[in-house]
């Protein structure tokens, strides 16, 4: 009789890393993986941050060059009327301050009263005497001024309220309050030294007043333009000094 002792074959249980697959088909990541899918993400917002901040220069730049031209037109057409450009700043044939400019009163027209001893603008009740015009925008009158009841001219309309801007001055005649056209980018106040209006402001004025970035404007003896005008703008975009001007 055979021996009934016949070998007993099993099957060889599942690999042990069949068990550690992961469930309901969820797929898993290695490091090297995610550190890269990381990486990729860092450069894209790094490269949309850039796109960004060009965008936003280009804007600030276009809007400067808008007002430029808005200017410049409402300057042409001042002309065409008094025959002149509107006074700026000047002193014995010399440019005193082209930041310190009377355009803004020239542009909007002023109304003059008791013979041209005050001086104010059409839409405000502050009077500015004439003796203290010329220590402070370097005239003694408005050339676009009128006498009430009558209405100036104004050649600068759409004027928006962060175009113009009141600043409290300190001056050899004592303390006024002048109204200047302004871009709408103040001067950063870490390049407070170089300030447009610098030793011009009254120290306890607010900083929108201290920091306040004028248009510059020089009719006397220009250096660019020397049959017209000098116009120009400079602000702080991107980090860098910016000039925007009309030549």
């Amino acid at each position: 009789m055979k021996s009934l002792n016949r070998p007993i074959f099993r099957k060889p249980d599942a690999p042990a890393a069949a068990s550690a697959a992961p469930r309901n088909g969820a797929v898993a990541f290695t490091l090297i993986e995610l550190l890269t899918v990381i990486s990729i993400i860092g450069v894209l917002a790094a490269i949309g941050a850039g796109l960004a901040g060009v965008a936003s220069r280009k804007a600030k730049e276009s809007t400067i060059r808008a007002q430029k031209d808005q200017l410049g037109a409402a300057i042409e057409s001042y002309r065409t009327d008094f025959n002149q450009y509107p006074p700026d700043n000047s002193l014995n044939g010399v440019n005193v301050n082209p930041a310190l400019n009377p355009l803004f009163y020239e542009l909007t027209g002023t109304i003059a009263s008791q013979q041209g001893m005050y001086y104010r603008s059409a839409d405000r009740e502050q009077r500015l005497p004439s003796a203290q015009l010329q220590p402070a925008l370097g005239v003694q009158g408005f050339v676009n001024s009128t006498e009430a009841p009558q209405r100036p001219k104004t050649f600068l309309t759409g004027l928006k309220a962060n175009q113009h801007q009141e600043i409290p001055l300190t001056s050899s005649a004592g303390s006024l309050t002048v109204e200047v056209l302004v871009i709408p980018y103040p001067w950063p106040k870490k390049e407070a030294a170089t300030a447009p209006l610098a030793g011009r402001v009254n120290t306890s004025a607010s900083a929108d007043k201290r920091f306040a970035n004028p248009w510059r404007y020089v009719c006397t003896k220009p250096t660019n333009n020397v049959a017209a005008y000098d116009l120009w703008a400079e602000a702080y975009i991107g980090g860098k000094r910016v000039t925007i001007a009309n030549w």
